[in-house]
């Protein structure tokens, strides 16, 4: 009530938007917020962006190594893609890179995208190599 006036006034010049409610209920919000609460989560966001930012690191590292034989290139490429024999669970589907690590800082999120994006550059050039290979086997025959 102590700042009722601040709500009015704030809803009253804006036109109302999602973004802009949620911003007023949580600055006007009565309960206390749990701060260390939520620095915990953005840390365990954070973590979870480092790990993901070393494994896909590790992958691109050895798919830069020309001495791989190409059946274990092709081993990583479907480890990466959770592809597995028929029949077996896996569980969920592979997701997006930024999925529950949404809340990580502006740079960290564009690196932890970038890198995935060298990764599927990395997919679509095989992909195309191993096209353009079977494309001149099939013009031989």
């Amino acid at each position: 009530h102590k700042y009722k006036w601040l709500k009015q006034n704030v809803q009253g010049l804006y036109p109302q938007s999602a973004l802009l409610n949620t911003i007023v209920e949580f600055a006007l919000k009565e309960e206390p917020v749990d701060v260390e609460k939520m620095r915990k989560c953005l840390l365990k966001q954070l973590e979870r962006a480092e790990v993901r930012l070393e494994g896909i690191d590790t992958i691109l590292k050895l798919s830069a190594k020309n001495f791989l034989l190409p059946s274990v290139q092709y081993a990583v490429f479907c480890g990466w893609q959770r592809l597995i024999p028929e029949g077996a669970n896996i569980g969920e589907p592979l997701t997006d890179c930024l999925k529950d690590v949404d809340l990580i800082p502006p740079f960290n999120r564009m690196l932890l995208e970038v890198t995935f994006g060298k990764l599927y550059a990395w997919a679509i050039q095989n992909v195309r190599n191993i096209l353009l290979d079977a494309n001149a086997k099939f013009k031989e025959l």
